[in-house]
């Protein structure tokens, strides 16, 4: 897959087009590009993503504090990429690209500089300023002659994925749920960097770790099941989020740190991947680091337990 920096230096004909921001890149996102992909092998044309930096939420200032993502842009173009998209351009979003109605949009990224020849959207899409309908749409690729189809709603079980309702259960601490509905488990890249090295003492050193993308969601407080990714091998392991309060009072010392279970190799300074799997409880603070001890270990129990399974 290419990626462009600018909407310029893409050079294709008639490219089947979707556009949006596909944060965490969840099944409805996946079938939709799937389409893409398929529409454009049956036109003898090439697939093309378009989506935006920063996030609009930034730079219409909305809310921009709470924003969080499910996916940061590294994290996306990987999945996008492994659905066999041609394409995937990344669209400076500014002030004046909010400006543009629908009819301008299409007009002056699609048409004059993409040279689109379909546009397929979500059911649920919206762009341009005011949004507009499928209807719309419809009216739009008559009078500006390219092809338009809108991609059906994708449902799993009782519920269809969304990407406010995955934030929502995340934030809740429901791993299991969001996962369900992303279609794999939620994925934290970050920077291992020093730390207190306290867990060494306890006999579960961790690696802590700093989310590459500051905008990420990260998890609520407490102990989690997970697997780690290190330089392509997988690993199983034990993931503490939050202020250790047995030693620590201060409430913005939050740290993610994680003990890799069967592991002893320095990897400070590495990125990793860390795959959530599932909440085990709350933190929280012992009166003794030897209740904190036992508690630890009961956690390592619960944690390989959930973990049986997946190590290869």
């Amino acid at each position: 897959m290419k990626i462009h920096s600018s909407i310029e230096t893409f050079t294709g004909k008639k490219p089947v087009v979707a556009t949006g921001i596909f944060d965490g890149v969840h099944p409805g996102h996946v079938a939709l590009l799937r389409r893409v992909v398929e529409l454009a092998s049956e036109a003898g044309s090439e697939s093309v993503v378009l989506t935006y930096m920063p996030h609009p939420r930034l730079v219409l200032n909305q809310d921009p504090d709470k924003l969080r993502l499910l996916t940061s842009l590294n994290e996306k173009v990987k999945m996008i990429a492994a659905i066999g998209v041609n394409h995937l351009i990344v669209l400076p979003f500014t002030l004046e690209l909010a400006s543009l109605n629908a009819e301008t949009f299409i007009k002056e990224m699609l048409i004059n500089r993409l040279d689109i020849g379909t546009l397929l959207v979500g059911y649920n899409h919206r762009f341009g300023k005011g949004g507009v309908t499928i209807e719309e749409l419809m009216l739009l690729s008559n009078k500006l002659g390219f092809a338009f189809d809108q991609f059906r709603r994708i449902d799993m079980g009782n519920q269809h994925p969304s990407s406010t309702k995955i934030r929502n259960m995340l934030t809740e601490g429901n791993i299991k749920g969001a996962n369900a509905l992303l279609g794999y488990p939620y994925l934290l890249t970050g920077r291992v960097v020093n730390g207190s090295q306290r867990g060494r003492t306890l006999g579960y050193p961790t690696a802590n770790v700093v989310p590459a993308d500051l905008l990420k969601l990260v998890p609520p407080n407490g102990v989690y099941a997970c697997m780690v990714n290190v330089s392509g091998k997988n690993y199983g392991g034990m993931l503490n989020i939050g202020i250790c309060p047995t030693f620590n009072s201060c409430e913005n010392s939050r740290s993610i740190e994680v003990h890799i279970f069967d592991f002893n190799k320095n990897i400070y300074s590495e990125e990793i991947e860390i795959s959530f799997i599932d909440r085990i409880r709350n933190e929280m603070k012992f009166s003794t680091t030897e209740a904190l001890c036992n508690q630890m270990k009961n956690d390592e129990k619960a944690v390989r337990s959930i973990l049986e399974t997946m190590i290869e």
